[in-house]
């Protein structure tokens, strides 16, 4: 298995040094702790969806917004025969490839250059994942409608997208607002979804939503920096990380999390 649960984001695990080079957060310490979180969080929850058998069909997965990869190759390590990621940036497709592309009998995994507004594999996938992705598109709308058409039937979803209700973007966007920062769409394009408004993306889509979870509850650049290099920063990560998990502080995660299966 390529993929290990870690809160410590040391810099001294050779899997943390593979992330770090992947994903060039060496020297960005917020973005490689709220990464893991978020890695931490799909891996876990991948093995609880498959021990519950909401999980039960592996033989395609389609990784929307794959970026370096990593996400494939844990969907690959979880038993998808063929897994098929896809990005718009052709550099990070290159990166991908070249660490996880895989081509045999028993098991594929392929990147290609494709945009997720102009999707046409109907039917084809047993598994879609896109996780932070759907905000940064012109198309949001068109985004899910092409997920859930992708989708076979009974095929499962998982889908995460910033929750602007949380506390750590209340904290980002009083400071964008009050220090008079010059714009950022990209900032701005994860204001745009509190989780019930991202949860009204999905309706009428034929998809039925099996369950919800975030992770990130307290976690900003500042804290961070106060944390950082202390005993104590994996050990309020992993609590706090347990805790978004739960209902209902699920709700307040930076990062919102939705399960969806295709309607038969």
């Amino acid at each position: 298995m390529f993929y290990r649960v870690d809160f410590r984001c040391d810099d001294r695990d050779p899997l943390q040094r593979q992330l770090d080079d992947l994903y060039g957060y060496r020297d960005d310490l917020e973005t490689r702790i709220l990464h893991r979180l978020r890695l931490n969080l799909f891996f876990l929850l991948m093995r609880e969806l498959i021990a519950a058998r909401v999980v039960t069909q592996f033989g395609s997965a389609l990784d929307i917004g794959c970026n370096a990869g990593a996400y494939s190759k844990i969907l690959s390590d979880f038993g998808f025969r063929s897994v098929e990621g896809i990005d718009i940036d052709a550099g990070q497709i290159a990166k991908a490839d070249a660490a996880f592309g895989v081509e045999s009998d028993e098991r594929t995994i392929e990147f290609r250059v494709a945009n997720a507004e102009e999707l046409d594999r109907a039917g084809q996938f047993d598994f879609v994942l896109c996780t932070e992705v759907i905000e940064h598109t012109a198309r949001p709308p068109r985004v899910v409608e092409n997920l859930a058409a992708a989708l076979a039937p009974g095929g499962i979803a998982v889908v995460t997208m910033p929750n602007a209700f949380s506390l750590p973007y209340a904290i980002a966007r009083a400071s964008y607002h009050l220090r008079g920062k010059p714009r950022d769409p990209v900032f701005e394009d994860h204001l745009k979804y509190p989780f019930w408004q991202a949860l009204r993306l999905f309706e009428g889509r034929g998809l039925e939503v099996v369950s919800t979870t975030g992770t990130n509850l307290c976690f900003d650049a500042r804290l961070i920096g106060a944390l950082a290099r202390t005993p104590l920063l994996p050990a309020l990560s992993r609590a706090q990380f347990a805790l978004a998990r739960r209902w209902p502080l699920k709700y307040a995660a930076m990062f919102f999390c939705m399960v969806l299966r295709h309607r038969d």
